[in-house]
Protein backbone atom coordinates (compact mmCIF):
# COMPACT_ATOMS: atom_id res chain seq x y z
CA UNK A 1 0.00 0.00 0.00
CA UNK A 2 1.43 3.36 -0.79
CA UNK A 3 2.45 5.82 2.10
CA UNK A 4 0.38 9.06 1.19
CA UNK A 5 1.57 12.08 2.95
CA UNK A 6 -0.95 13.70 5.46
CA UNK A 7 -1.80 17.60 5.38
CA UNK A 8 -3.25 19.84 7.63
CA UNK A 9 -6.14 19.67 5.49
CA UNK A 10 -6.83 15.79 5.56
CA UNK A 11 -7.41 16.08 9.46
CA UNK A 12 -9.13 18.99 8.80
CA UNK A 13 -11.62 17.20 7.04
CA UNK A 14 -12.21 14.70 9.96
CA UNK A 15 -14.37 16.58 12.71
CA UNK A 16 -15.26 14.29 15.17
CA UNK A 17 -17.84 14.75 17.83
CA UNK A 18 -15.39 14.70 20.98
CA UNK A 19 -17.75 12.44 23.55
CA UNK A 20 -19.33 9.86 20.98
CA UNK A 21 -16.04 8.21 19.70
CA UNK A 22 -15.03 4.90 20.32
CA UNK A 23 -11.83 5.40 22.38
CA UNK A 24 -12.48 5.82 26.27
CA UNK A 25 -8.46 6.84 26.75
CA UNK A 26 -9.01 9.68 24.82
CA UNK A 27 -12.28 10.32 25.41
CA UNK A 28 -11.15 10.91 29.64
CA UNK A 29 -8.58 13.44 27.99
CA UNK A 30 -11.36 15.33 26.47
CA UNK A 31 -13.13 15.26 29.52
CA UNK A 32 -10.51 16.64 31.77
CA UNK A 33 -9.29 19.77 29.39
CA UNK A 34 -12.85 20.37 29.21
CA UNK A 35 -14.18 19.82 32.82
CA UNK A 36 -11.09 19.42 35.21
CA UNK A 37 -7.99 21.44 34.29
CA UNK A 38 -7.12 24.43 36.14
CA UNK A 39 -7.68 27.76 34.96
CA UNK A 40 -11.03 27.17 32.72
CA UNK A 41 -14.26 28.13 33.64
CA UNK A 42 -15.62 24.94 35.27
CA UNK A 43 -17.05 24.17 38.39
CA UNK A 44 -15.15 21.41 38.61
CA UNK A 45 -12.21 22.48 37.30
CA UNK A 46 -9.15 21.80 39.58
CA UNK A 47 -7.40 24.33 41.93
CA UNK A 48 -3.72 24.68 41.49
CA UNK A 49 -1.46 27.69 42.49
CA UNK A 50 -0.64 29.92 39.52
CA UNK A 51 3.53 29.93 39.44
CA UNK A 52 3.00 26.05 39.88
CA UNK A 53 1.10 25.31 36.79
CA UNK A 54 3.24 27.97 34.89
CA UNK A 55 6.01 25.64 35.62
CA UNK A 56 4.64 22.47 34.81
CA UNK A 57 3.38 24.47 31.68
CA UNK A 58 6.97 25.41 30.89
CA UNK A 59 8.10 21.85 31.72
CA UNK A 60 5.69 20.58 29.39
CA UNK A 61 6.83 23.13 26.06
CA UNK A 62 10.30 22.05 27.02
CA UNK A 63 9.63 19.35 25.58
CA UNK A 64 8.50 20.75 22.84
CA UNK A 65 11.44 20.84 20.51
CA UNK A 66 11.91 22.82 18.11
CA UNK A 67 9.20 25.77 19.86
CA UNK A 68 6.68 25.29 17.45
CA UNK A 69 4.12 27.80 19.64
CA UNK A 70 3.21 31.50 19.29
CA UNK A 71 1.12 33.51 21.43
CA UNK A 72 -0.56 36.59 19.95
CA UNK A 73 -2.56 39.56 21.20
CA UNK A 74 -6.13 39.57 20.59
CA UNK A 75 -5.34 42.30 17.51
CA UNK A 76 -3.09 40.44 15.32
CA UNK A 77 -4.93 38.63 13.25
CA UNK A 78 -3.89 34.55 13.29
CA UNK A 79 -4.21 34.02 9.55
CA UNK A 80 -0.81 35.66 9.24
CA UNK A 81 1.30 32.89 11.48
CA UNK A 82 -0.02 30.16 9.83
CA UNK A 83 2.89 29.48 7.61
CA UNK A 84 5.71 30.03 9.58
CA UNK A 85 4.47 27.88 12.32
CA UNK A 86 3.27 24.91 9.42
CA UNK A 87 -0.25 24.47 10.66
CA UNK A 88 -1.84 26.41 7.01
CA UNK A 89 -3.71 23.40 5.08
CA UNK A 90 -1.46 22.42 2.90
CA UNK A 91 1.52 21.93 5.35
CA UNK A 92 2.68 18.26 5.34
CA UNK A 93 2.39 16.14 9.01
CA UNK A 94 4.74 13.76 10.03
CA UNK A 95 4.61 11.32 13.22
CA UNK A 96 7.20 14.77 14.78
CA UNK A 97 4.52 17.17 13.73
CA UNK A 98 3.24 19.76 16.54
CA UNK A 99 2.34 23.22 17.23
CA UNK A 100 0.09 26.06 18.06
CA UNK A 101 -1.07 29.55 17.63
CA UNK A 102 -3.13 30.96 20.74
CA UNK A 103 -4.32 35.08 21.02
CA UNK A 104 -4.66 36.11 24.04
CA UNK A 105 -7.55 37.69 25.48
CA UNK A 106 -7.36 41.33 25.28
CA UNK A 107 -6.83 41.88 29.25
CA UNK A 108 -3.60 43.88 29.60
CA UNK A 109 -1.23 41.23 29.69
CA UNK A 110 -2.71 39.57 32.05
CA UNK A 111 -3.38 35.77 30.85
CA UNK A 112 -0.30 34.05 31.32
CA UNK A 113 0.91 30.97 28.28
CA UNK A 114 -0.97 28.35 29.68
CA UNK A 115 -4.19 30.14 30.60
CA UNK A 116 -4.57 30.70 27.06
CA UNK A 117 -3.89 27.32 25.70
CA UNK A 118 -5.97 25.39 28.21
CA UNK A 119 -9.15 28.05 27.30
CA UNK A 120 -8.74 27.88 23.63
CA UNK A 121 -8.48 23.94 24.30
CA UNK A 122 -11.10 23.81 26.49
CA UNK A 123 -13.13 25.77 23.77
CA UNK A 124 -12.38 23.80 20.64
CA UNK A 125 -13.77 20.62 22.60
CA UNK A 126 -16.99 22.46 24.06
CA UNK A 127 -17.35 23.42 20.52
CA UNK A 128 -17.11 20.89 18.66
CA UNK A 129 -14.08 22.11 16.55
CA UNK A 130 -11.91 18.70 17.23
CA UNK A 131 -10.63 16.99 13.87
CA UNK A 132 -8.60 13.27 14.06
CA UNK A 133 -7.07 11.49 11.32
CA UNK A 134 -5.95 8.27 12.95
CA UNK A 135 -2.85 6.40 10.64
CA UNK A 136 -1.08 3.52 12.16
CA UNK A 137 -0.74 4.07 16.08
CA UNK A 138 -1.01 7.67 15.61
CA UNK A 139 -3.79 9.80 16.40
CA UNK A 140 -3.22 13.26 14.58
CA UNK A 141 -5.81 15.83 16.47
CA UNK A 142 -6.38 19.45 15.44
CA UNK A 143 -8.34 21.86 18.04
CA UNK A 144 -9.23 25.11 16.34
CA UNK A 145 -11.17 28.40 18.32
CA UNK A 146 -13.58 31.32 16.85
CA UNK A 147 -14.45 34.18 18.28
CA UNK A 148 -17.97 35.69 17.76
CA UNK A 149 -17.46 36.92 14.63
CA UNK A 150 -16.39 33.38 13.51
CA UNK A 151 -12.48 35.02 13.00
CA UNK A 152 -10.15 31.84 14.07
CA UNK A 153 -8.26 32.78 17.59
CA UNK A 154 -6.59 29.55 17.85
CA UNK A 155 -5.00 26.44 16.35
CA UNK A 156 -3.34 23.52 18.33
CA UNK A 157 -2.17 20.34 16.22
CA UNK A 158 -0.79 17.25 18.57
CA UNK A 159 -1.47 14.12 19.19
CA UNK A 160 -2.55 12.00 22.05
CA UNK A 161 0.20 10.83 23.61
CA UNK A 162 1.02 15.08 23.26
CA UNK A 163 -2.22 15.70 25.44
CA UNK A 164 -1.42 13.12 27.99
CA UNK A 165 1.87 14.35 28.60
CA UNK A 166 0.58 17.78 29.39
CA UNK A 167 -1.99 16.52 31.55
CA UNK A 168 0.60 14.77 33.44
CA UNK A 169 2.72 17.63 33.70
CA UNK A 170 0.08 19.73 34.90
CA UNK A 171 -1.43 17.66 37.65
CA UNK A 172 2.36 17.07 38.81
CA UNK A 173 2.63 18.12 42.21
CA UNK A 174 5.75 19.70 44.82
CA UNK A 175 7.43 16.62 46.16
Amino acid sequence: MKNTQIKISDIRSNRIAPFEIDDKKLIKLFSYFLHIAPTINSSTAMSIDLSKLEGNWNKFIEQVSPKPHLFRSSSYPLENCLKDYDLHSDAIVNRKSKGFICKRKDNKGKEKDCQCFLRHLRNSIAHSNVFMLHRGNRKYLLFEDFNRNNARTSIILCSQTDLQRLKQEIMKQEK
